[in-house]
C-alpha cells in the first residue's frame, strides 16, 4: 500500500454540509452573468469518491474568484413573485427557506418545479442543474439556494400547440429553422433566448412526442452529440438531463414536462452542433480510471459532466456515457 492510499479519507456527507453552509457567504453568480458552480461540482466531488483534502484544496482554489452576496439574507418574505429578476435572489433564497420549513423538502420541491419548470432553460440550465445537486446533497439550504437561482433567472420560451413529431422529425424541424444574429462569443442563455424568439421555433419547440422514455433519449443524444463534438453548450444539455432526472420524483406530471423539451430544442440550436444518434467511437477507458481523472480535475464543468455521466450509465446503461467523458478527458 503507497502512503498515498494508506492516507486517503474519503470527504464525508458532513464535509459537505459544512462546505454548503459556509457557501452561503457567496453570491450565486460572479462577474454578473457566470453561474456559481462551485456547490454543483462540491456535490459531485464527494459522490464520485474525492478525498477530504481534495474537497477542501478545489473549494479554496474556487472561493478565490467568487463574489460574496450583495445583501443579507432579509427576513423571510412572500414578495417573491418577481419571477425572472436577478436582484430578487436573496428574497428567493428567504422564500424558498420559509416554505421548506414550513412544509418540509419534498412538498416544497414538488411546489417550486411545478412553477419553475415552463422555464427549465434558465441561465443555461444552471438553476435546474444547481437544484439537482442540492437534492442528491441532502442540504434544504443548498436547495433553496438552488431554486432561488433557478427563480431569479426564470426564462420561459414561447411555444404553441400542434401535432407531436417524433425525436428525428423534431430535429430536423428545429434545423429548418433560420439563425437568429446574435454576436460570437455570445453567452449560452442569450443564444438560447435568441432562438426561443425566431419566426417558427414556438410552433416546433414544444412538439416533441414524450412518452417514458423521453428524457433518456434526448440525454443520450446529447451524449453521444458532445462526445462527437466536444460541445460546451451540449455538455450542459447532458448535465441538464441528469439534473431532471434527479428530480423526476416530484414532477408535476408523470412525463417529461414541456419546459425541458422546449429548452433542450434551445439549446441544441444555440450550440450550433450537428445531432448525433450513433456513438462514433467505443470508450476505452473503464469507470474507475475516468472518475479518479475528474476528481482531480480543475475543471468544474468536467466534473459535473463526468458526475451525471456516471449516474445515467447506471440508470440507462449505454457505452455513450463513457465517450462524452472521454471526450472531455482525453489520454
Amino acid at each position: 500500500m503507497s502512503p498515498e492510499t494508506a492516507t486517503f479519507t474519503p470527504a464525508t456527507p458532513a464535509q459537505l454540509h459544512h462546505l454548503l453552509d459556509a457557501g452561503r457567504a457567496w453570491s450565486a453568480t460572479y462577474l454578473e452573468r457566470m453561474s456559481n458552480h462551485l456547490p454543483m461540482a462540491q456535490q459531485a466531488l464527494l459522490e464520485l469518491g474525492a478525498s477530504t483534502g481534495r474537497l477542501q484544496a478545489f473549494t479554496e482554489a474556487e472561493e478565490s474568484h467568487l463574489e460574496p452576496q450583495a445583501v443579507a439574507w432579509p427576513a423571510r418574505s412572500d414578495a417573491s413573485r418577481d419571477l425572472g429578476r436577478p436582484d430578487r435572489d436573496a428574497a428567493w433564497r428567504s422564500h424558498f427557506a420559509g416554505r421548506i420549513a414550513d412544509v418540509g423538502a419534498d412538498a416544497a420541491l414538488r411546489e417550486a418545479l411545478a412553477v419553475l419548470l415552463p422555464g427549465a432553460g434558465a441561465i443555461a440550465f444552471h438553476g435546474l442543474i444547481r437544484t439537482g445537486h442540492a437534492v442528491l446533497a441532502g442540504h434544504d439550504g443548498e436547495l433553496a439556494a438552488g431554486l432561488a437561482h433557478w427563480a431569479s433567472h426564470f426564462t420561459p420560451l414561447a411555444v404553441a400547440d400542434g401535432a407531436p413529431l417524433a425525436l428525428a422529425g423534431w430535429l430536423q424541424a428545429l434545423r429548418s429553422l433560420l439563425r437568429p444574429a446574435y454576436p460570437v462569443g455570445s453567452f449560452i442563455a442569450d443564444r438560447m433566448q435568441a432562438w426561443g424568439g425566431t419566426p417558427g421555433f414556438a410552433a416546433v419547440a414544444g412538439r416533441l412526442q414524450t412518452g417514458p422514455d423521453s428524457l433518456r433519449d434526448l440525454a443520450l443524444l446529447a451524449a453521444r452529440t458532445y462526445a462527437a463534438s466536444g460541445n460546451f453548450t451540449v455538455l450542459h444539455l447532458l448535465t441538464a438531463s441528469h439534473a431532471m432526472s434527479v428530480l423526476q420524483p416530484w414532477w408535476p406530471t408523470s412525463e417529461l414536462p414541456h419546459g425541458f423539451s422546449v429548452a433542450a430544442a434551445a439549446g441544441l440550436l444555440a450550440s450550433g452542433a450537428t445531432p448525433s444518434f450513433a456513438l462514433g467511437n467505443s470508450p476505452s477507458r473503464p469507470w474507475p480510471a475516468l472518475i479518479a481523472a475528474a476528481c482531480a480535475h480543475n475543471d468544474l464543468h468536467v466534473i459535473k459532466l463526468t458526475h451525471a455521466a456516471w449516474r445515467l450509465d447506471r440508470q440507462w446503461p449505454d457505452p455513450a456515457w463513457r465517450s462524452a467523458v472521454e471526450r472531455a478527458i482525453p489520454v
